[in-house]
């Protein structure tokens, strides 16, 4: 069975995320339709990056992934379809997939698909239904645009760092209030070279890696490279989040002696 997946920043309560729905089953009855999210905070770029970074794969080859996140985020806004890995995605030209996507893809295309509304507020349902329809129909790339090299490429997910020191950002931020930093294991331990380190988080540090939120007692804040492979720091029992007042975008440095 054909499927497309659906990540937004919607939310439930209205009527959009079923409007979608319906455009594609109007389109392409047989399809499958998974929701991923829709509750990406709104306009949050990199919440949905990670969120499509962790998942996508774990899906069949072959699969489209409709993201709809800050897709109005210029005056004269850009859609792509990209192909990667095997699977297709489409959405806006607002950095987000080149944040999700660890490799280059294999194809990206500006979509020059029209729309049937004047109207121009919800290219979710106008623009991207129309081409993850054609998509998982088996349908051709060069159909729905032209290739393109000029698409945003943010660097955001980048740490810098020195001999000494690692500085990161937090990226995500989960429903439990944990937080997830764009540093992965494997830099961690080439900086590190066996050293002591501190982690600060907005004053408070941290001088071990655990391997398990419950490792320490209820209410210490945890640091761990959880199954995303990145950094995580965490509260067992508790919401580091609310706790401390840190967010997406705040940054986290990492000392070693």
């Amino acid at each position: 069975m054909p499927i497309i997946t659906l990540t937004t920043d919607m939310g439930t309560s209205g009527y959009y995320v079923g409007s979608v729905k319906a455009a594609i089953l109007s389109l392409f009855p047989e399809a499958t339709i998974v929701d991923i999210s829709h509750h990406i905070k709104p306009f949050h770029i990199s919440s949905a990056a990670f969120v499509i970074r962790n998942v996508y794969n774990q899906f069949p080859k072959g699969t489209v992934h409709i993201v709809s996140v800050d897709s109005l985020n210029a005056s004269s806004p850009r859609f792509l379809a990209i192909q990667a890995d095997g699977h297709y995605f489409v959405g806006a030209d607002n950095g987000l997939f080149s944040l999700a996507l660890e490799k280059q893809p294999d194809r990206v295309v500006e979509v020059s698909i029209a729309q049937d509304f004047n109207s121009f507020t919800f290219p979710a349902r106008d623009v991207f239904t129309k081409v993850a329809v054609h998509l998982a129909k088996g349908g051709a790339l060069d159909v729905v645009g032209k290739d393109s090299t000029n698409y945003l490429r943010p660097t955001a997910w980048q740490p810098t760092y020195d001999a000494n020191s690692i500085t990161v950002v937090v990226v995500y931020t989960d429903e439990y209030g944990n937080c997830i930093c764009n540093l992965d294991k494997n830099l961690f331990q080439q900086v590190a070279k066996g050293r002591p380190f501190v982690i600060d988080v907005k004053g408070y540090e941290i001088e071990a890696l655990s391997t398990t939120y419950s490792q320490n007692p209820k209410g210490e804040i945890v640091a761990l490279f959880a199954s995303s492979g990145l950094l995580e720091l965490a509260i067992n029992h508790g919401n580091l989040a609310e706790l401390i007042g840190i967010k997406e975008g705040d940054m986290v440095k990492v000392i070693f002696s």
